[in-house]
């Protein structure tokens, strides 16, 4: 097999991306230009993989609709298939960055609707993760997050898994829940 060590990110906005305002004075977040999934990476010069960075979307998840969700999976199928074409044939590491209050429903809408030949397929792991507070901020989770979401990706030896990331957890996206009080955990 190519390249393992090879992680694609894929950002669809929520608080881990949220930025502090330019605009608005108050609590008005956007979303900046960079993404902070680049910024946590390119502050560890040593990293035992590389990385790609896409954006699909820059919304908080409750805004984040089946469009937003159909243009994640086309992206996903996309670098699977690249990822398995021809003579390539290599592990699928994704990670993706989203908002928390809508992640599982999103993670569950990949995970029922990649339509996959697993004749020949190589292992597939897809992590969400997130961020309680945004990545900007001092006491973020966003870092600890997404070194989590990565590291579980580069475990998965066989098959197709979607996963969360999330508050030092990981649980497979049809069997996650989140409680009240905001942590992930399985059900």
């Amino acid at each position: 097999m190519e390249n393992d060590n090879h992680v694609e990110i894929l950002t669809m906005g929520g608080t881990i991306d949220k930025d502090y305002p330019r605009l608005n004075s108050g609590y008005a977040f956007e979303f900046g230009e960079t993404s902070a999934a680049s910024r946590i990476l390119q502050m560890h010069p040593n990293l035992g993989f590389t990385y790609n960075v896409k954006s699909i979307c820059k919304k908080d998840s409750l805004e984040i609709d089946d469009d937003d969700r159909m243009a994640l999976l086309v992206e996903i199928s996309r670098i699977i298939e690249r990822n398995n074409s021809g003579t390539t044939r290599r592990r699928t590491r994704i990670i993706v960055t989203h908002g928390t209050d809508t992640m599982i429903e999103t993670a569950k809408f990949i995970k029922e609707r990649l339509e996959l030949d697993e004749v020949d397929k190589v292992p597939i792991s897809i992590a969400f993760t997130g961020a309680t507070k945004p990545e900007r901020f001092v006491d973020s989770d966003a870092g600890f997050n997404l070194g989590s979401a990565i590291s579980v990706t580069s475990q998965s030896i066989e098959g197709f898994s979607v996963l969360i990331c999330m508050n030092g957890n990981v649980a497979p996206a049809d069997k996650c829940a989140r409680l009240e009080n905001g942590v992930f955990c399985l059900k």
